[in-house]
């Protein structure tokens, strides 16, 4: 039995190998894999941020585009306004020409011109220096 015992023995001795064996394997096995999944989180982060600092840079562009629409915007409304103006100017001005030469082909003379709005000026004076 001694010899029965003995080769029960060893057998148990070259499982145990075999199992401590493959324990090690498995362990380096994910020690690398734990290495290597940390080295891409490390690289994923590292894009993230640069991602995070474009988006904040195409914000800002952004804005500063919104800002320029507004601005612009803004001008055009002014320059709506002022050629509004200029028209009924000269709508006023059209009028009143139509009535002058209505008044003229009338009267066969023509009118006395109306004064401006602008005040006139007053007439300079030389001086003579000695």
């Amino acid at each position: 039995m001694s010899e029965a015992g003995s080769t029960r023995q060893v057998n148990l001795y070259r499982n145990l190998a075999l199992a401590l064996g493959f324990l090690a394997l498995v362990g380096w096995g994910t020690a690398y894999f734990a290495r290597a999944s940390a080295a891409v989180q490390h690289q994923l982060r590292e894009e993230v941020a640069q991602l995070k600092a474009s988006q904040d840079q195409l914000l800002a562009e952004r804005d500063q585009a919104k800002a320029q629409v507004a601005q612009l915007t803004a001008e055009r409304d002014q320059i709506k306004a002022q050629v509004a103006a200029a028209q009924q100017e000269l709508t006023g001005l059209k009028k009143r020409l139509e009535e002058a030469q209505e008044k003229a082909s009338v009267t066969g003379s023509v009118p006395t011109p109306t004064p401006s709005s602008k005040p006139a000026r007053p007439a300079k004076t030389k001086s003579k220096s000695r």
